[in-house]
């Protein structure tokens, strides 16, 4: 039995057509390596691309965004500038008129009449 198995092995062995299979196969195996070793020059390519590509993307949105901050706010202070001055300047006349109403409300009776008199308060028109 083992001498039949040899010699069915040495006629396998010998067979040109199964020969020519392993040929092929073993030029497929090489072509399957080269194909995965470009593929993993390719990838590692890829990954030595993408964080710069990365990088510069964020670097992108983050200037926009730091941009779109400062011209909002330059354009609030801008716009509101005059509202500022407006009340900056009610701010003292406010400030002066509770000067003057404190005073008047801590007046003697003395004090007050001296004080109609110097005022000579005009009375509102009768009909």
């Amino acid at each position: 039995m083992i001498r039949d198995m040899r010699a069915q092995a040495d006629a396998l062995a010998r067979d040109p057509a199964l020969r020519q299979v392993l040929r092929d196969e073993g030029t497929w195996l090489l072509r399957a390596q080269e194909t995965l070793q470009r593929v993993q020059v390719f990838r590692e390519d890829e990954m030595r691309r993408f964080w710069p590509a990365a990088w510069r993307r964020w670097a992108v949105a983050v200037t926009f965004a730091l941009a779109s901050a400062v011209a909002f706010g330059s354009g609030y202070v801008w716009a509101s500038r005059p509202y500022d001055a407006e009340l900056a300047s009610l701010r003292t006349r406010v400030e002066l008129l509770d000067a003057v109403a404190h005073r008047v409300l801590t007046m003697t009776p003395a004090e007050r009449r001296q004080f109609d008199a110097l005022m000579k308060w005009r009375s509102a028109p009768k009909r």
